[in-house]
Order: structure tokens, then sequence, then C-alpha cells
């Protein structure tokens, strides 16, 4: 061959190669580049479920963001690469698993305009589902997720979009509708998790349904799918709980003893010790439950049993065993054990409800003694006091003696109003006894003891409607009729009589009616956590200067973020309850948790807008607000603190008494 096509053909050859050397590194490049986001995304989502804190940990968070940051660069560096649609599928997720459903939703669009013929397509639509749902979209969730049913056909795709379908009904508290989906899912195969895990859920929804053999028989059917070891413990934990609620406390002790004597359980241990002491909760043998919720939250510290036994253990102390401080420190520890613990935003306050009651019993004790010391000066002053002024005498003995009755006249006004508080608190103290700690008997000897002191008191006719209220309510019509009849005969003119003959309870409406909306709202916390926030959302719009107005704040807040994990909107609602109630028992805890999270998205660097601390609160659309059937009312005062609950208050009678005394 000529020397010249020899050199040509060695520059063609050469040329190739080098070609194909750069295609080689070019291509491992943006394969390592998307093989990191992809280990990135994996080691996330696995310690993501793993964890059992809502509030995600900063190095948790990293991992997405680091997932999100390398999967943006396969997609802008590398666009023609045939992992595009899985980076966005990592991007799109990174944002869900984040709580950032805004920026989510933007990505499962992105990617679904982009990549119709990708083999992640019908996953994508799945997570799409969700993620409205999340957002609150749920019509929409559910349309989403029924035409993705619709679109394919493999029975292991429509599973997990019938498996999504039915959380989202189960969330709604549609249980009907979730048991026809989970049971839907059992029809379409076996071998994997998913047709266990759906019969499973069969199970405990006839539990909650209350239908015991449904619930037995649909557990037994389980074993039938291959269950994972995880799952089968799961039913040894839920067979324990349908023989408990169900009354067969004797063999559910024997089933649970068993299991806990088999170190093989002891992943289960905890769970089966709490349904231990939930027996001799429900058997009414206070002393082994305390027992027993003593050494699960001191022997599986961090856990959810735990919380729940400080829960309990809070609760006995508060109803049966009377210790009020302990039940504070172990209300507190509710929270600190397990902050997803669907009883911490409860224990949070009750715990605050029992820090008042001390305060309103130290306040209680100081009264007693100024009124001591009252007695005892009024006794020794009594001889010393002259009821009339000799004008007779010189003038600047006149003037001292006029000085004198003044001081004295002073002196009585004081004394009323120091008796006037005193009653105010004992009542105040009665009104935490019954509506707070549900001590009854200790309610009634406050309020006894209000009717009985007749000295400088303006609440004699208050306590007996509260004593008339209490004892209609347990149903004791003759000792209810008895103190009617005493207000009726020493107190005719009094509005609380009025009340009783008309038959209606004294709570000012704007408090009735937001009570009635918490109390509905509080229902559905965990359920339909959506659902909660609109009605706690309602209740601030049309009742703000109500204490329920108040509580709904802060609870929109902490279901933003504890149950939605939607960090932005949780630190709006706090910073919004800081600016309406700078001056309420909770500040402290808003405050702490609205500088926990802004760090959390300060060293993140995931905040994607300020804040305005003047921006107003979510407004409830009129649509909803006539769907939920609410007529806001308009007020313009704050209720009288002394009553927060269901009872009155009227201070006319303290006005009157002191305008009597100067008139005199």
């Amino acid at each position: 061959m000529p020397k010249i096509l020899l050199k040509k053909y060695s520059v063609y050859i050469f040329t190739i190669c080098g070609l194909l050397w750069i295609a080689t590194m070019n291509s491992c490049a943006y394969y390592n580049t998307f093989y990191n986001a992809q280990q990135y995304f994996e080691e996330a989502v696995k310690e993501h479920k793993k964890a059992k804190d809502d509030k995600m940990p900063v190095a948790l968070r990293r991992k997405f963001d680091s997932a999100i940051e390398k999967a943006n660069k396969v997609i802008i560096e590398y666009p023609d690469s045939k992992w595009t649609d899985d980076a966005l599928y990592i991007i799109a997720l990174s944002y869900y698993y984040k709580g950032d459903y805004l920026g989510a939703k933007k990505k499962f669009e992105e990617f679904i305009i982009q990549y119709p013929g990708s083999k992640l397509f019908p996953e994508m639509e799945i997570w799409y589902g969700r993620n409205l749902w999340k957002m609150g979209e749920k019509d929409l969730a559910l349309h989403q997720l029924r035409k993705t049913a619709t679109s394919i056909d493999n029975p292991l795709l429509i599973s997990e979009v019938y498996y999504a379908i039915a959380e989202l009904f189960q969330e709604q508290n549609d249980l009907d509708s979730s048991l026809f989906y989970f049971a839907e899912i059992t029809n379409l195969g076996k071998g994997e998790d998913i047709y266990s895990e759906a019969q499973f859920k069969v199970a405990e929804i006839y539990l909650e349904k209350n239908q015991i053999p449904e619930a037995i028989e649909n557990l037994k059917r389980v074993s039938r799918y291959s269950p994972s070891p995880e799952l089968r413990d799961q039913m040894q934990v839920l067979l324990a709980k349908i023989y408990r609620e169900s009354g067969r406390y004797d063999k559910a002790r024997v089933m649970i003893m068993s299991k806990l004597n088999n170190p093989k359980n002891e992943n289960i241990w905890p769970a089966l010790e709490l349904e231990l002491a939930l027996i001799y909760l429900a058997e009414e043998d206070y002393e082994s439950a305390k027992s027993r919720f003593s050494h699960i939250s001191e022997t599986y510290k961090r856990t959810p049993e735990s919380a729940e036994a400080y829960q309990y253990r809070a609760t006995l102390n508060m109803t049966y065993f009377h210790d009020y401080e302990k039940a504070q420190k172990q209300f507190d520890m509710v929270g600190k054990e397990d902050s997803k613990s669907k009883f911490a935003l409860e224990a949070k306050q009750k715990s605050l409800e029992i820090k008042r009651f001390f305060k309103v019993k130290k306040e209680l004790d100081a009264l007693v003694n100024q009124i001591s010391e009252i007695n005892n000066t009024t006794t020794e002053s009594e001889d010393e006091t002259s009821d009339e002024i000799d004008e007779d005498i010189r003038p600047e003995a006149l003037k001292k003696a006029i000085e004198k009755q003044e001081m004295e006249k002073r002196k009585q006004i004081d004394t009323i109003a120091v008796f006037a508080d005193y009653y105010e608190k004992i009542y105040e103290m009665a009104e935490l006894y019954y509506f707070n700690f549900q001590q009854i008997d200790s309610a009634v000897v406050n309020f006894e003891k209000i009717s009985h002191s007749e000295l400088y008191n303006p609440y004699i006719d208050k306590a007996f409607y509260a004593l008339y209220y209490i004892y209609d309510n347990e149903e004791d019509s003759v000792t209810a009729y008895f103190y009617k009849d005493a207000l009726k005969e020493q107190y005719p003119d009094s509005p609380y009589l009025s009340y009783i003959e008309e038959n209606e309870i004294i709570m000012p409406k704007m408090e009735r009616d937001a009570e009635e909306l918490y109390l509905k709202a509080e229902n559905v916390f965990d359920s339909n956590p959506d659902s909660a926030i609109t009605l706690l959302t309602s209740i601030h719009d049309s009742y703000p200067l109500s204490l329920y107005g108040e509580k709904s704040v802060l609870s929109v807040a902490w279901l933003y973020q504890n149950r939605i994990f939607d960090i932005d909107n949780s630190i709006l609602w706090y910073k919004s309850f800081m600016d309406f109630y700078p001056n309420s028992p909770f500040f402290p805890d808003a405050e702490g948790e609205y500088n926990e999270l802004n760090e959390i998205l300060t060293d993140t660097t995931v905040s994607t807008t300020d804040q305005d601390s003047t921006k107003a609160l979510p407004q409830i659309s009129p649509s909803e607000s006539e769907d939920l059937n609410i007529t806001p009312d308009n007020t313009s005062t704050r209720p009288d603190t002394l009553s927060s609950k269901k009872l009155p208050i009227n201070s006319d009678p303290l006005l009157k008494a002191k305008e009597d005394i100067i008139q005199e």
C-alpha cells in the first residue's frame, strides 16, 4: 500500500478511536453523575422510611438536595442521555419526600408532558395523584388515580393505584370505599408484598368498624399471600388488639405473655406490652396499668409506644391518682419521645392546662393569706372606728377625722376587691377540675364553697347555676332542682335563672360555635388532616377572639408540621399565631417551633420564598364556608378569661358593690 494512503488511513483510524474514546468518557461521566444522584436518593428514601420523627434531620434533607443537584446536572449537561427521565423522576420524588408539594407538582407535570413513553410514566402518574392529595386537591387526585388505573393493564401497577386510592379514602374516614379498593387488590395477585399488606388493611378496617368476626377471618387470610416477616409481626399485634377490643381479655393476655417469653418476637415486644397495659386499663386495674406503662416508657425509649405510654401515665395521674406535677412532666415527655404521636398536640395542651392550674392555685393561696390579714385587722380596729364625725370639733381635728373615714372606706373597697378575686379564683379552680381534669367531686366542693359564703360574694348565683348544670349533666334531677330552687328563692332576678328556665347552656355563642367546630376538626387530625385544617381555618376566620380561634391557629401550624410535612406553611402559621396572640400561654412553644423550622430551612438553603411577617392568614372560601355550614359571627370583644369553657362570667355584681360603697 502506498505510504500516502497508509498515512491517510492512519489518520482516519486515530480520529475514529479518539471519537470513540470521547464518547465513552462522556457516557461514563453522565452515568457516574446519574449513579451518584440515584445513590443519594435511595439512601435518603431508606432513611426517611426508618425515621420515627417528623422533623426531617438536616443530614437527610441534604441527601435529597444532593440527589436533586446531581439529577439536575444530568438533565442540563447531558439532555440527550437515556437517563434524563430517571433523573427527573428522582427530582420530583425528592421534592415530594421533602414536603415541597408545589415543587414536586411542577416536576411531575413536566415529566408527564416530556416523557409519555417512559417506563416510569405509570408510576409517576400514581405519585402525581398522591401529591395532589397532599396539596388538598382531593377530587382531582382521585380523578387522576382512577384515570391511571384505566390506562394500564399490569396487575401490579393497578394494585399500586388501588392502594393509593384506598389510602386516600381511609384518610377521609370513608372506610367502606377504602375497604372496597383494598379488597380489590387482594383479587389481583399473590407473591408480592402489596397483596399481603392490602389483606392486612382489610382486617384493620373491619376492626375499626367493630366487626370482630370479619376482622379475625380476614387477618387469617393474610397468610395466603406470603407476608413478610415484618407483616407477620404486625399480624400478631393486631390479633392481640382484636381480642382486647372485643373484651376477650384472658385470651389476649395468654397470647401476649407467650409472645413476650419468646426472643424471636423481640421486635414487637413494645407493641405487645402496650396492649397488655391497655387490658389492665380496661379492667380498671390502675396500679397494674401504671406499672406496665412505666415499664414501657423506661424500657423502650424514643418509640411510639413509649410516647403513648407517657400519655396514659399522665392521664392516670390526672384523673385517678391526682398527682398533677407528675402528670405535667409526663405530658411534656410525649412529644419528646415521638413528635409524630397522635397524642403530641393534646399532651402539650394538657401540660399547659396543668400549668394554669398551679398558677391559679398559687394566686388563690396568696388571696387566702390576704383575707386572713384583713380579718385580723378588722377585729383589732372594730372598737377604734367611729361611725359618726362630731362637726363641733376644731377644723384640724375634723380634717383628720374625715381623712380617717375616707381611708376606712377605701380599705372596705379594697376588701371587697380581694374577696371578689378570691371567689373568682375558686370558681376558676372549680372549672378546671370539671372541664379539664374531669374531677367532678372536686369541682362540686369548690362551687359549694362559693355558694355557702355570703361575705362580699358576687358569685353565689353563678355557683348555684354551675351546681345545677353539673347535676343536670349527671342526670341527678333531684339535686339539680334543689339548686335551681335555691337560685330562684335567693336570686329571682338572676340572669342564670332565666337561662335555666329557657333551657339554655350559658356560654357565649361565639365560644360555643367555635368549640363545636374545633371538636369536629380534632376528630380528624389523624384520619384527614386536610379537612381538619379547613375547619380550623374557618374557626379563626369566624371567631378570632375566642379561645378556640387561638387554639385553631396553633393546631393548623402543628398539622402542617407533623401530619402534612409542609414546612413553609407551618412556619407561616406559627408566625401568624405569634403575631395574633403574643400574650398566649402557647406563645413560647410556637416561637420555639418557628425558630427551629427556620433554622432547618436556613441550614439547607431550601427556602424558595421569604416569609412575609405581615402576610394574612389563609382565608376559607365562601363556597367552603357554605359546604361546612359555617355562619360567622361578627364579634368585637374577647370573651372574659374567667370562663374559657362553658360556664358564664358576670362581673356586674362586683362593679355594683364597689359603686354602692362609693355612693355611701
